[in-house]
């Protein structure tokens, strides 16, 4: 238990790590509880147990993010900071230097006051958001990261192959089913095989490829599921 994030069992009840600093714990249970104690005292207690490692966030494919419309990322983007800062106390998250707003504080205010105080400065700001909207978004960080704060109304999946060229769609679809990039391909590679199939088909040029964000997506709209990527990055 090394990491902010972990979940243990304590005198019974369930926390999570919020702070790790100077052999001292932070935890903050359920209801917002938070608790600092020493480490060899929380090892020590008889009932303590390490019930689930931080959940590792999510990453979406390579360069959905950055094919999104930037307002949706920017506010995305946003909502990271606001999250890390009512977790925390800094919208950088727990690693960062300096005093916490009063309101964003772990160790006078509660998760719960933390969330009020969230909701309650973004509606001030033009931004409607109650404390229960706060609580959504902290729970769609942990499980999908950044990606889970992505407006999925802008995601649909279908506009991948929607828009792309369908000469485009075919030679990368047949390029993926030979197989080449089973053990140690590249999204860089598929791109390279792509164009020159194209080309031998429909001479050099002829069929421009799309934009590298918006060909990974279509590279990830066409092969995942389908164990067709292999390891590619």
């Amino acid at each position: 238990m090394r990491e902010v994030g972990s979940r243990v069992r304590f005198e019974g009840r369930a926390w999570t790590v919020a702070a790790l600093t100077g052999g001292q714990v932070r935890l903050i249970a359920e209801n917002g509880e938070l608790a600092a104690l020493l480490l060899s005292l929380l090892f020590a207690d008889e009932g303590f147990e390490v019930a689930a490692a931080p959940a590792a966030c999510r990453v979406p494919p390579l360069g959905l993010l950055e094919s999104l419309p930037e307002a949706v990322q920017e506010r995305a983007l946003a909502w990271e900071l606001h999250v890390r800062e009512v977790e925390t106390g800094h919208p950088g998250g727990s690693g960062a230097v300096g005093p916490p707003r009063a309101a964003y504080d772990p160790e006078v205010r509660t998760l719960a006051q933390r969330e009020e105080a969230k909701a309650a400065e973004l509606s001030a700001a033009g931004m409607p958001t109650s404390a229960v909207t706060v609580r959504r978004m902290r729970a769609r960080y942990r499980d999908g990261g950044v990606w889970g704060l992505v407006d999925q109304r802008a995601a649909r999946p279908r506009s991948a192959l929607g828009r792309a060229d369908e000469r485009v769609v075919a030679a990368l679809r047949e390029v993926l089913e030979a197989g080449q990039e089973r053990s140690s391909g590249t999204l860089g590679r598929l791109r390279v095989y792509t164009e020159r199939l194209l080309a031998e088909r429909h001479g050099h040029g002829a069929v421009p490829l799309p934009s590298p964000a918006t060909f990974n997506r279509l590279v990830h709209a066409l092969a995942d599921g389908r164990g067709l990527l292999g390891s590619a990055r």
